[in-house]
């Protein structure tokens, strides 16, 4: 699969979970930040085609950053993830851009679902 990926994690471990799920299911094309300012660059740089965002970063601790995406691209498919799963903040997020939310820890097949159902513009 030729499309890039962006995960956006402060985590390193959550990070490493969210690739290796993404390559066992056959995405080759993937980058990673682990702040908002290294998030921005590399979407502004490399125009990702699905952003991985976790909602709590160092630099950004609401949904600063999606809507900042959202206004240079609004066509960027993004789809944020956070252990927190409150329902309020989920509507928050959709209601902001976000094609999708993932509750972690997440089940390996109910993400990869959600992905390529975000990639296919579903």
């Amino acid at each position: 699969m030729e499309d890039l990926i962006l995960i956006v994690d402060d985590a390193r471990f959550a990070r490493r979970i969210e690739t290796k799920a993404l390559q066992d299911a056959g995405f080759e094309h993937i980058v990673e930040a682990k702040t908002a300012k290294e998030a921005l660059q590399i979407f502004e740089e490399q125009a990702p085609e699905l952003t991985l965002l976790d909602i709590t970063l160092p630099d950004n601790s609401d949904l600063t950053l999606l809507r900042t995406m959202i206004k240079i691209r609004p066509e960027a498919k993004i789809v944020m993830n956070s252990a927190i799963g409150q329902e309020l903040i989920i509507q928050d997020a959709l209601n902001a851009g976000a094609r999708d939310f993932i509750t972690k820890p997440f089940k390996e097949k109910e993400f990869i679902e959600k992905i390529v159902k975000v990639m296919k513009g579903n």
